[in-house]
């Protein structure tokens, strides 16, 4: 698959993601990604290799502690990022869905780990 292939695939299924939890955080994170990804559809693949993807053993392990612990999270995405963290770490919600809801969230996290090593693979 080419980065651009593997970058449409990662935002396409953060995008479906975000959609599904608007009922629980509003549209306002929905509105910001598809804002975002018109302006630099790289970017949230990117944020998500430094930030996501040295988690990938709590993620692909299902380990809550990913986000129950803020200590996994303390570094703060710089220029303009800061809601693309807010999404990536789920600390608000993740408590909040019934666990059908969070089985799915693991898969739709694995598939983004996933992805963002892909395209990390392809741009090296």
């Amino acid at each position: 698959m080419s980065h651009i292939n593997t970058v449409k695939s990662f935002n396409s299924i953060l995008e479906s993601f975000l959609g599904q939890i608007s009922p629980l955080v509003g549209s306002s994170y929905s509105h910001y990604f598809k804002k975002l990804i018109k302006v630099n559809a790289i970017l949230p693949v990117q944020q998500f290799c430094t930030y996501g993807v040295p988690y990938k053993e709590k993620i692909m392990n299902k380990d809550e502690t990913y986000f129950k612990n803020p200590d996994n999270h303390s570094t703060i995405i710089d220029g303009g990022g800061n809601n693309l963290s807010e999404i990536l770490r789920l600390t608000n919600i993740y408590d909040k869905i019934d666990d059908e809801s969070k089985d799915n969230v693991w898969s739709i996290f694995q598939a983004l780990v996933i992805l963002a090593e892909e395209y990390t693979k392809i741009k090296s």
